[in-house]
């Protein structure tokens, strides 16, 4: 007879391998997303390395986040499918073990592990969402060559509003370029140009513009009228944040900044103002009725939040429940095989996950329901599945 230490011990040992293997693969995987974004920064951008590590690392927060509970259905496949194709499976039933009992360490670890996940989804995750924001933020002000995105009006650069059409990285060229410069003037001066070129100083306090064959629209307050200037050549030197990254935190957090208790404060704030305002609500009171509305909707937004980050904890035990079933039967299947059908178990997860989301936002669809729905529609033809594999005959 089998004892349960060593049944147990057994089935977990055999998740080890296929779990980091996975864990490590669909990391890179993500990874790889953010790695171009991370070399713009040192290669283009003159930022210091240490500040780009730092980067990188608290974006690798979500990224961890996402691609553990991923491992974790690919490793059950893997490891339950392995166990069936060498016939340890049937071997395990003819000695009297059940699947429930072959599958009820899985479970156990995962529910740990899902408490794990919990806590760095409610602490970790927020406090690196809003250092990684902050962070980004700092970098900009030092470095304002990352507020040059393309066909957007750039507004962080004090006194300037600044509109580029293309921005050429390679040789720091600019085309159709559009600037309002509002710096210590009542009436904005207005500077449009075909094309130019920029540089930054060393430290990032100065960005010098050199435009080519542009105007300059200004208005004079003497003769109250305004003038029109061309120019074939124009040099304009912006003063921006004092040398190096300046280290500071944003005043306020977003929803995927705070933690759940954060959250449920502020809805509860929001609960008292909207009980408040439908006491005086009228029968043609619009605005009452916009500011309820608007309420509602902040509120459905963090109770979204709150029970994602429930829902994808919980999703470990959903995945070990469909991971396990379905790997003793795909039994001999390559790991390419257990990897796709993961992937597409996942993308089913994920998308019910989005589009709950953007539902419930839209106040559209209960918050608590949009979130838990991805891990109900896997989680009954899971609970399914392992009934009838352990009514199944040896």
């Amino acid at each position: 007879m089998i004892l349960p230490a060593h049944l147990y011990r057994y089935v977990l040992k055999a998740h080890i391998g296929p779990f980091l293997f996975a864990f490590i693969i669909i990391t890179f995987i993500l990874v790889m997303d953010i790695i171009f974004r991370i070399a713009n920064l040192i290669i283009e951008k003159n930022l210091d390395v240490f500040i780009v590590l730092e980067v990188f690392i608290l974006n690798l927060a979500w990224i961890v986040a996402l691609s553990i509970i991923m491992a974790v259905l690919v490793s059950t496949l893997i490891a339950f499918g392995r166990l069936a194709a060498d016939n340890e499976i049937t071997a395990l039933k003819s000695a009297g073990v059940s699947f429930y009992q072959m599958i009820f360490p899985v479970l156990v670890a995962a529910l740990f592990l899902g408490a794990g996940h919990l806590y760095f989804m409610d602490v970790v995750l927020p406090e690196a969402n809003y250092r990684a924001r902050s962070l980004m933020d700092d970098i900009h002000r030092a470095r304002p060559t990352l507020l040059f995105p393309e066909g957007v009006f750039i507004t962080k650069i004090p006194g300037y509003s600044i509109l580029i059409d293309r921005v050429n990285p390679t040789n720091n060229k600019i085309y159709s370029i559009t600037i309002y410069e509002t710096k210590n003037r009542q009436y904005p001066r207005l500077l449009t140009a075909k094309y130019g070129e920029f540089s930054v100083n060393k430290s990032g306090s100065h960005i010098t513009l050199i435009l080519y064959n542009g105007e300059i629209l200004h208005y004079d307050e003497a003769s109250s009228r305004y003038f029109k200037e061309v120019f074939k050549k124009q040099k304009l030197v912006i003063r921006s944040q004092p040398s190096g990254v300046q280290r500071s935190e944003a005043s306020t957090r977003s929803d995927r900044e705070l933690n759940i208790a954060m959250m449920r404060r502020k809805i509860e704030n929001w609960q008292i103002e909207i009980d408040q305002l439908n006491k005086n609500l009228g029968n043609v009171d619009s605005e009452v009725k916009r500011k309820i509305s608007i309420r509602q909707r902040q509120i459905n937004s963090y109770l979204v939040e709150i029970h994602k980050k429930y829902a994808m904890s919980a999703a470990w035990i959903v995945f070990v429940l469909i991971g396990a079933s379905l790997g003793i039967r795909i039994k001999r299947g390559s790991i390419g095989m257990s990897v796709g059908i993961s992937l597409g178990v996942f993308l089913l997860y994920w998308t019910c996950l989005l589009g709950g989301e953007e539902l419930a936002d839209r106040t559209l669809f209960d918050p608590v329901l949009a979130m838990w729905s991805a891990n109900i529609l896997i989680g009954i033809p899971g609970v399914v599945l392992v009934w009838f594999t352990g009514k199944e005959q040896i």
